[in-house]
Formats: structure tokens, C-alpha cells, sequence
């Protein structure tokens, strides 16, 4: 265990200066944390729309081969809803 001596004080400028970099270093923490929660939210965001998008693929495939049952193989106006064979 280290032995204490006389207490001494920082000057003026030193202490402030340490203050300083601490609160720099505070203010770093928060950021970074804030950084990870917001990457957080991300991750959670791109699961939703990956999930969302596999679901619509999966909706798309079905409802396509749906239409190819009923008519064939055809191609659709998607403005009109017209469609013309495919041979």
C-alpha cells in the first residue's frame, strides 16, 4: 500500500485543465453510448424490414403462381391490369 504524504494542489489552470479533459471524457462516454443504442435501434430496424420484405417475396411468389394457375404464363400491364399471353 502506498504511503501518504502532505497533500498538495493543483494550480488554478492545472485543475481546470483536468476538469476539463474530464468532462471532454464524460461527454465521449454519453456519445459512444448513445451511438450503440442508436446501432441498436438499426439492427432492430433492418430485421423488421428484412423480415417485412421476405414476407412480401413470399407474398408475391404465392399470389404470382396463383396467376399462372388461373391463366398461364402471362405479363401484366400494371397500370391497366390488362395482360397478354406468354407462349
Amino acid at each position: 500500500m502506498p504511503i501518504v504524504s502532505d497533500k498538495k494542489k493543483l494550480t488554478k489552470e492545472e485543475k481546470e485543465k483536468f476538469d476539463e479533459l474530464r468532462n471532454k471524457t464524460r461527454a465521449l462516454i454519453v456519445e459512444l453510448g448513445e451511438i450503440e443504442l442508436t446501432q441498436i435501434q438499426l439492427n432492430q430496424r433492418h430485421k423488421v424490414a428484412k423480415d417485412y420484405f421476405d414476407q412480401m417475396v413470399s407474398d408475391e411468389e404465392e399470389y404470382s403462381n396463383q396467376l399462372t394457375e388461373k391463366y398461364g404464363k402471362i405479363n401484366i400491364d400494371p397500370e391497366t391490369g390488362e395482360f397478354t399471353q406468354i407462349e
